[in-house]
């Protein structure tokens, strides 16, 4: 893949994997389509979607549309929870691929584990470990796993995810996950990495915007990126593309300490089939 010029971090297998990318979580229509378009004509090289978000095919028209090269962008997809399991697995990123207008993925996710049947996310991670060594994905990971969960995942496979997306912000900074995953090696992705705008009126949030004369979701962002942590803010605004794609500035060892410490950690995203324990 071509992403030179795009701030990029390198998964254990060598694949470079932008830090930016363009979330399109609940973005439907022409309005998904004309978002991806238009984040991979300023700025952004990585789009993230899911089967669950069945907005496939509206991504696939996207990046289709921008006039990018297929090598110079970076689309990650998600086998949805309903599709775990060998055979639904092959079936349904077969029909990802169709959807998506490509002959390969640059990185497959598990979206969710299986906690009431991990047997399933076991064959489906087998089933990914297939697709990677045949090339129809470059990388490969899970989302939303715990240690435990990662434990239970390598021990049983002996493969390692590349990749762990998961919910990380300053209100959220998963110390314990993140050193796990870092001494694996496996890349921290973070999914709603601006609390969905929900801490923007944080007094420290806001004075770090101030002193930098950036904005509050620029600041989260930065953050993020400089723990080496990939983000992938979503947003069909094009001023708000534009904004989360200027993040790549410097913030001091204070600004990153008062983040690093701020009250309160809470998760925003809590379904109902949740690993039972979220506190690594």
């Amino acid at each position: 893949m071509d992403i030179s010029g795009t701030p990029s971090t390198t998964l254990k297998n060598g694949i470079k994997m932008p830090f930016l990318g363009l979330g399109t979580y609940r973005a439907l229509g022409e309005s998904c389509v004309e978002a991806v378009k238009f984040a991979l004509n300023h700025g952004y090289s990585m789009i993230d979607t899911a089967q669950a978000y069945e907005n496939e095919p509206q991504v696939g028209d996207g990046w289709k549309a921008s006039g990018r090269k297929r090598a110079d962008v970076f689309i990650t997809t998600k086998i949805r929870d309903g599709n775990q399991g060998h055979k639904s697995t092959l079936k349904s990123f077969e029909t990802s691929l169709a959807n998506l207008q490509t002959d390969y993925v640059d990185l497959l996710l598990i979206h969710w584990p299986s906690i009431q049947d991990f047997d399933r996310t076991i064959a489906t991670w087998q089933v990914m470990t297939e697709l990677y060594r045949e090339g129809l994905c470059k990388s490969i990971g899970v989302c939303n796993f715990t240690i435990p969960l990662l434990h239970n995942l390598i021990e049983k496979t002996g493969i390692v995810p590349m990749v762990n997306q998961v919910e990380f912000h300053p209100f959220l900074y998963q110390k314990e996950l993140f050193s796990f995953c870092n001494q694996e090696e496996i890349q921290v992705e973070a999914y709603t990495p601006i609390t969905r705008g929900k801490f923007f009126h944080h007094n420290a949030v806001q004075q770090i915007a101030k002193k930098h004369q950036k904005t509050p979701a620029q600041v989260m962002l930065a953050w993020s990126v400089q723990h080496n942590i990939a983000v992938i803010p979503k947003s069909a605004n094009e001023d708000r593309i534009l904004e989360n794609s200027d993040i790549f500035f410097n913030l001091d060892s204070q600004d990153m300490k008062t983040l690093d410490n701020v009250k309160p950690q809470t998760r925003l995203i809590t379904p109902p089939d949740a690993p039972p324990s979220w506190k690594s």
